[in-house]
Order: C-alpha cells, then structure tokens, then sequence
C-alpha cells in the first residue's frame, strides 16, 4: 500500500517520509525535513489494515487507516502566513487524496465500495517545536490484494 501512496506523493512534488513509532513524530520531522525537502507528508510504519471475504469466501480488497501529517514552513513566522500554508497544504492534500483514489480505482476487485473513504484533516497551522503548518489527514484506502511469501 505505501508503493501506492509512495507514487502519487512524488507525482504532486511530496516528499514522503515513513516514520518510527519509537520516537515522537515532532523529534522525527524536526530532524528529517529540511527547507529543500517540502512539503513532507510524514506516515507512520503503524497502518492497521483489516481483510475481509465476500459471500463467496473471496477476500476483499484489504482496507488500511492510514494517519498522516503534510507540512510545510512558513519562511515568515507571521500567523497569517502559518494559516495560508496550513490552508494550502489543505488544498494539497484533497488533490493527493483525489490522485490516490484514480491510482487505486483501476485496482480494485469490485467497484462497489471506492477505494478512498472517510477522507478528513484537521488544519494546523502551527505544529510543533519547528511551527511547521500543515494538516493532520486521515483516510482508509482499499489497496490490491496482494499475498507475500512467507519466511521460514
């Protein structure tokens, strides 16, 4: 799944970051994301997926929550300028998750249920140490089936 969200955030110029869940989220993007690295979109290792089956005992498309932060810094420190970067990283975010969704339709087992739902963020204009501005986005994404070899 993250090969998918991978693709479409370089496409839109994001640079993706999958992040740890040992340290906090502020420390990891206060050291990874530079000027020259935004906007970011921070997405933790910790993706909950759930399977399930058809009336046929066929598995659906596997269905991940995924929760991430899209960033960006304000070369002004003004609050007018944190709330248009948070408002234009809200703009980006709609138009990554509209890419994602037409990456993903073409894969999907069934068209009945799209392979985008329950989209939502929150504006933060401020976050953090650093004051990055941005949104913390949420969204569940049906991805390919897709079986690995097991290790043994």
């Amino acid at each position: 799944m993250i090969e998918y969200i991978k693709k479409v955030a370089e496409d839109l110029g994001i640079n993706l970051i999958i992040t740890n869940t040992q340290e906090s989220v502020e420390t990891q993007l206060n050291r990874l994301v530079g000027i020259e690295s935004l906007p970011a979109m921070l997405i933790s290792w910790d993706i909950e997926t759930t399977i399930t089956f058809d009336e046929d005992g066929l598995p659906d498309n596997p269905v991940s929550n995924i929760v991430c932060l899209l960033v960006t810094k304000p070369e002004d420190r003004t609050k007018r300028e944190h709330q248009d970067d948070a408002l234009d990283m809200a703009n980006l975010f709609i138009k990554f998750i509209v890419e994602l969704h037409q990456e993903l339709l073409p894969r999907q087992r069934n068209n009945v249920v799209p392979p985008i739902q329950n989209a939502t963020y929150t504006l933060a204009p401020s976050y953090g140490k650093g004051k990055h501005s941005g949104v913390l986005g949420r969204f569940s994404m049906e991805t390919p089936i897709t079986y690995y070899p097991c290790r043994r």
